[in-house]
């Protein structure tokens, strides 16, 4: 760790960075293939596209947005997102709005039954993450919640629009 300062609150090395991200690479192999079924399973279901579904995590996170902020959280064309959003609200998975600010323009939402869709990708995690961990000691679990709660709160301090 670098030396504390009055002005600059101690931050950690790229090496200590890194040992964290590598740990956390070996906790993600854990759960992975469980999760990804789970996901492939969800996609299906609902007949979308990988691409779909970040879409829908980021209206959930972020929305209201315009089709040009969706394509630039989602990395693709403004026209690509377009149709994707076309396709959403075809589906009744998102809803386009107009913006009081700009009548010319649309903001996207995702509609009830997206954020049903969302929710249920969400519980799958929850629930990978439930039987990887439930082998371990419950002390150990408590730990790691607190440290991770303690990483949180230093790296999104604001409150999360997500349910704990």
């Amino acid at each position: 760790m670098m030396d504390p300062s009055p002005d600059r609150p101690e931050t950690a090395t790229r090496d200590d960075a890194a040992q964290l991200g590598r740990e956390m690479k070996r906790l993600h192999r854990l759960i992975s293939s469980h999760v990804l079924v789970n996901m492939q399973d969800e996609l299906q279901d609902h007949d979308l596209t990988f691409t779909q579904m970040t879409a829908l995590h980021q209206l959930r996170a972020q929305a209201p947005l315009t089709v040009t902020a969706l394509a630039e959280r989602i990395s693709l064309s403004v026209a690509a997102a377009s149709h994707l959003v076309e396709r959403l609200v075809r589906r009744g998975l998102a809803e386009r709005r107009e913006n009081p600010e700009n009548r010319r323009e649309k903001l996207v939402v995702p509609s009830v039954q997206g954020l049903k869709v969302v929710a249920r990708m969400d519980d799958q995690f929850i629930g990978a993450y439930v039987a990887a961990f439930s082998r371990a000691r419950p002390g150990t679990i408590h730990a790691a919640t607190a440290s991770i709660r303690a990483l949180l709160a230093e790296l999104a301090p604001a409150p999360s629009q997500e349910n704990p």
